[in-house]
């Protein structure tokens, strides 16, 4: 078709667009029938190569986005782990001392007995490690995917003074995201944290 054949029928789709939008057909002779299948055509592609680009920026934004999200859930899951904790040795320091007497502060996979993994429950016994004291108070587990105390896997004790003498060292908390923290217990009984990374080894201050 020549232009001025296509002119002419983009006036005839306009003039019957304009005075009856449902009944084009009746203006177009054949080559004008091709001429508007193939606009038709064009708008169609114009109208998928948008929505292409919208997807691939929606698809951009998401990739971003992600990361940053992540960071974010595993920096709330160490201060939520920071905080059970310094929850759990404050009250197993405040109770050896109210009780006049040695507490113990141990992990525990089934809820009763004293473990090695501090992922899971924490149990605050009566009495020195190895007394099998009564179990006071029960902490949930951690969502972490490490966290390491002692190389020789003594658990926190506290003396009637409220001192961690021989049992205090350095809590290493590790998200999935390697993104840490650590919990230093002296032997004093205090204990201060501070941000670090997934790789040193747990040390005894």
């Amino acid at each position: 078709m020549d232009d001025d054949a296509r002119i002419r029928c983009h006036l005839c789709m306009f003039r019957a667009h304009r005075h009856a939008p449902h009944h084009q057909e009746s203006c177009h002779p054949e080559p004008c029938r091709h001429e508007a299948h193939r606009i038709a055509f064009r708008q169609s592609g114009t109208t998928l190569l948008e929505l292409l680009l919208v997807v691939a920026i929606v698809g951009l934004l998401v990739g971003v986005a992600l990361p940053g999200y992540r960071a974010v859930a595993a920096r709330q899951d160490i201060a939520s782990e920071l905080s059970r904790l310094e929850g759990a040795l404050s009250l197993a320091r405040g109770t050896a001392i109210a009780r006049a007497r040695p507490v113990t502060l141990c992990p525990s996979n089934d809820g009763v007995h004293c473990g090695e993994d501090w992922r899971g429950k924490l149990l605050i016994k009566a009495g020195a490690p190895g007394w099998q004291g009564a179990t006071l108070h029960v902490f949930a587990p951690s969502r972490l995917a490490r966290i390491d105390f002692r190389e020789d896997a003594k658990p926190v004790r506290f003396l009637a003074n409220g001192r961690a003498s021989g049992h205090n060292g350095t809590f290493e908390i590790c998200s999935k995201e390697s993104l840490g923290a650590r919990l230093v217990l002296s032997n004093f009984g205090r204990y201060r944290h501070s941000d670090g990374g997934c790789d040193a080894t747990p040390d005894t201050p």
